[in-house]
This record gives C-alpha cells, structure tokens and sequence, in this order.
C-alpha cells in the first residue's frame, strides 16, 4: 500500500482557527517499524523550509497508494531521533483505520483553470483561450468563448497552466479527444467535454496532485460519512 521512499503530504491539526487553511508538508517515509512509520524532516510547501514537528505534534496525513488510490490517516508525531539522517516517527494506525478516497484517476473537481486550444494536424481552427470547469486525471470540461466553436467529434491540443499551493505553475501539455459538445441556449456558453489520450507521465500526476489539493481543501468531503 505505501513502501519505503514514498511521498507523505502532512496537515498540522488544531493550531489553525476555523477559517484559516491547515500548513501543508511533505515527506519521505525511510522506515517501517511494526507499528510505526519513519519519515525525514518534513518541508514546508509553500517555503521549502524543513520543519521539525515538536514531539505530541497531531497531523493529518495522506498519501497514494499503489492501487492509485489516496489514503489519509491522523496520528501524533511521538520522537524525534537523530540516525543518519535527521526523522521524526509516529505511530502508523494500520490499514484498516486508513480511510480510502477513490482512484487517484477518477478524482475530478471542479476548477477554473486558464488553457489555451490548439488544433492538430487533422482539425483546423484559429487557437484561442478558455477555462475549464472541471479537471481530472483523465480529461476536463471547458467553456467555450464567445464566437468560438469546435467540431463535435475529433482531436485537439490543450495546454493547461496549474497553479498549485505550493505557489509553482506548472504548464501541461496534452492531446485530448473530443467526447462531448453540451450546446446551450443561446445567452449562455457551450461546454465541451475533452479526454486526455496522449500526456506525458509527469505532466498527468502534476493534474492529479493539483485535484487532490482542491479535494482536501474541502475537508467535510474527505471526513464526513
């Protein structure tokens, strides 16, 4: 489910008032020890700061498991140990306290996100600018500008800017098919459905960590149930 190397994303628990969002980490889990898990210094997103949690410190973590999907848990940071490297360990809840969300591929959220259109070798239109209204990993929706159009079937290029929290932008590049054009009345924008078929690897797990972090952000949508 999660093996030596991994990336473990952190949550500090009860510090942030009601409306303020939660400091987000990430980390390498080093070691496995019965029940615990050993990870290294922990950095913070947005600065790249390493941050060594006090002992007692609570947390939420979530990570990706093998079977594509994420998994987050609650624990308490209980020492901190100097080996050859500096790391903290916690406690590690077992598999079956880990809540499970869904396939890291299904994941979709609803997001503006600025792209530009691009025609391919086989379409022919002038390239323009839109949003979506949706993303996953497999595809997104768009809204169409005003006096732009697409043909119902077919194949485009899409280049999508993510911003995500730790402040990078990261521009994505894809190849999508056309599966739906959603015609509107007249006063409003068409929507088109696209699915990616052709992206880079790297490029694909950036749109996935850019759902994942619109999905915790709602955090009745992870806990509630």
């Amino acid at each position: 489910m999660i093996a030596i190397g991994d990336t473990i994303y952190l949550e500090k628990t009860g510090e942030q008032g009601e409306n303020e969002e939660a400091e987000r980490y990430y980390c390498r889990l080093v070691d496995r020890l019965n029940q615990e898990m050993v990870i290294d210094v922990p950095i913070h997103e947005q600065t790249k700061k390493p941050s060594l949690f006090p002992e007692g410190t609570p947390f939420r973590a979530h990570f990706l498991g093998k079977d594509g999907a994420m998994y987050i848990f609650e624990s308490t940071i209980k020492e901190r140990r100097r080996e050859t490297i500096p790391v903290l360990v916690f406690n590690d809840p077992g598999p079956e306290i880990y809540k499970r969300i869904q396939r890291r591929q299904d994941v979709r959220v609803s997001a503006t996100v600025d792209c530009a259109i691009h025609p391919t070798e086989n379409t022919a239109f002038t390239p323009f600018r839109a949003t979506t209204v949706d993303i996953s990993g497999g595809g997104c929706a768009i809204v169409l500008p005003n006096g732009r159009s697409l043909p119902e079937d077919g194949e485009i290029d899409i280049v999508l800017a993510l911003h995500l929290q730790s402040g990078d932008t990261f521009f994505v590049e894809a190849r999508c098919k056309i599966v739906r054009l959603h015609k509107r009345h007249e006063e409003a924008l068409s929507r088109v459905s696209l699915q990616f078929i052709s992206i880079e690897e790297r490029h694909k797990e950036k749109i996935i960590r850019f759902c994942f972090e619109r999905q915790l952000q709602v955090k009745q949508l992870l806990f509630d149930s």
